[in-house]
C-alpha cells in the first residue's frame, strides 16, 4: 500500500485531529508508522484513546477505506495531508488548518496574488454585474480568484474569472463530488476543468450550515485579499471578513447605498477599517500590479461588439439586430467595454468608440 493511501486511512479516522496526527507522527516516524503500528503500542503512546487505536488497526475499517480510496482514484480526486507539498503553504500558518484537503482539478500554485470574492446569495443585479466584473479584470491581471461557488457574488465571482480565460478555486461546504448548490453544475465543472475544487470534508458529504464557517478560513487563508461585494448585517461574508482579518489579510468592500440591507455589511466594514474599491484598478494598484496590459486584452466577444461601434451613436437596439449575441451577452459585453475605456455611453443605452 502507497504511503498516501495509508496517509488517507489515518487521516479520515474520527478523532484524527491535527495536533493527534502531529503526535503520531512524531511518535512513529511516518505514515507507514503509524500504519504498522502494533494495537498495544497505539495505546502505550497515550496519544489516541483505546478505541481509536482498536479502529486504527481493525482489518475491515482497512478494507473498507482501501474501497473508498480505489473510488477516489477513479472519480479523479485527489488526497493531500498538511505534511505533503502538495497541501497549499498559505494554510499551514493559520490558527487552525485543515488535517487534508481532497482536490478535483490542479493543486492551488504558491506564486501570483490571489483575491477571494465573496457576497450575498441574494445579490442584486449591480452585485452581480460588479463581482463578474471585478473577477474579471483582476483575473486577467493575472491575480488568481477565490470563492465559495454559492448562489450569488460567488457564483458570479467564478463566472468573470472564467470568462477571461483564466483560473479559478472553489472552496466548498461539502465534498468535492458534491455539487452544492445543485443548479451550479456546469459551473463546478468548468471550475474543475480550469482551476480547482477543493474541501477538507471527505467525499459524499453534504453541505451543511455548520460547515460553511469552516469552508471560509480556507477560502480567506488561500487569500491575500479579500473582496466584498454585498453583504447584509449578519451574513457569511461578514465571517469571512473578520477571518481574513485574524489571518493579517487586506479587506476590500465596494461600497453600497445607504438603508439598502445588502449594503449594511459592507458599508460597517468601511466603517470599520476596510478599504472601499471603486474599481477593479484599485485593487491593481494596491498590489502594485500594472494594468496596462489588461487594457488592450479583448475576447472575441468584446471585439466583435466593440467593431459594430464607431464614432456615430449605436443603440443597443442596432446591435441586437446586428449580432448573435443574446441581449444579456451584449450587455456583459458592453460593461467591461466601458470599464476599460473602449466606449462611453451617450445616451440612454447609445454609445460610441472612444
Amino acid at each position: 500500500m502507497e504511503e498516501l493511501e495509508q496517509a488517507y486511512f489515518i487521516g479520515t479516522r474520527r478523532g484524527i485531529g491535527v495536533k493527534t496526527w502531529q503526535r503520531l507522527m512524531r511518535e512513529f516516524g511516518s505514515f507507514e508508522g503509524v500504519y504498522q503500528a502494533a494495537k498495544g503500542d497505539l495505546k502505550k503512546s497515550g496519544i489516541v484513546s483505546e478505541p481509536l487505536a482498536e479502529e486504527l488497526t481493525d482489518s475491515l475499517a482497512r478494507e473498507q477505506s482501501h474501497r473508498d480510496w480505489e473510488t477516489l482514484q477513479k472519480k479523479g480526486i485527489r488526497y493531500c495531508t498538511m505534511f505533503h507539498e502538495e497541501y497549499p503553504e498559505r494554510l499551514r500558518s493559520i490558527f487552525d488548518p485543515p488535517k487534508h484537503l481532497f482536490r478535483l482539478g490542479k493543486p492551488v500554485p504558491s506564486k501570483n496574488c490571489s483575491v477571494a470574492i465573496v457576497g450575498a446569495r441574494d445579490c442584486t443585479a449591480y452585485g452581480r454585474d460588479m463581482a463578474r466584473l471585478f473577477a474579471y479584470r483582476l483575473s486577467m491581471a493575472g491575480i488568481r480568484v477565490i470563492s465559495g461557488m454559492a448562489r450569488g457574488i460567488d457564483g458570479w465571482a467564478h463566472q468573470g474569472a472564467l470568462e477571461a480565460g483564466k483560473d479559478t478555486y472553489a472552496v466548498l461546504g461539502s465534498g468535492v463530488d458534491v455539487c452544492y448548490p445543485s443548479e451550479h453544475r456546469r459551473l463546478y465543472e468548468s471550475i474543475a476543468k480550469s482551476g480547482g475544487i477543493l474541501s477538507e470534508f471527505v467525499p459524499g458529504t453534504r453541505a451543511r450550515p455548520q460547515f460553511f464557517p469552516l469552508r471560509n478560513r480556507i477560502i480567506s487563508a488561500l487569500s491575500d485579499g479579500l473582496l466584498v461585494v454585498e453583504a447584509k448585517q449578519r451574513s457569511g461574508s461578514l465571517i469571512t471578513a473578520d477571518l481574513a482579518l485574524e489571518q493579517g489579510k487586506d479587506v476590500f468592500v465596494i461600497p453600497g447605498r445607504i438603508g439598502d440591507p445588502l449594503s449594511e455589511g459592507c458599508n460597517r466594514l468601511i466603517r470599520q477599517g476596510a478599504m472601499p474599491v471603486l474599481s477593479p484598478e484599485d485593487i491593481l494598484e494596491y498590489y502594485e500590479i500594472s494594468t496596462y496590459n489588461i487594457e488592450e486584452i479583448r475576447t472575441p466577444k468584446q471585439q466583435l461588439v466593440l467593431d459594430r461601434i464607431g464614432e456615430s451613436p449605436v443603440s443597443l437596439r442596432e446591435l441586437d439586430s446586428q449580432l448573435d449575441l443574446s441581449m444579456t451577452e451584449i450587455l456583459k459585453q458592453i460593461l467591461v467595454l466601458k470599464e476599460n475605456n473602449h466606449i462611453r455611453e451617450v445616451a440612454r443605452d447609445c454609445y460610441i468608440r472612444k
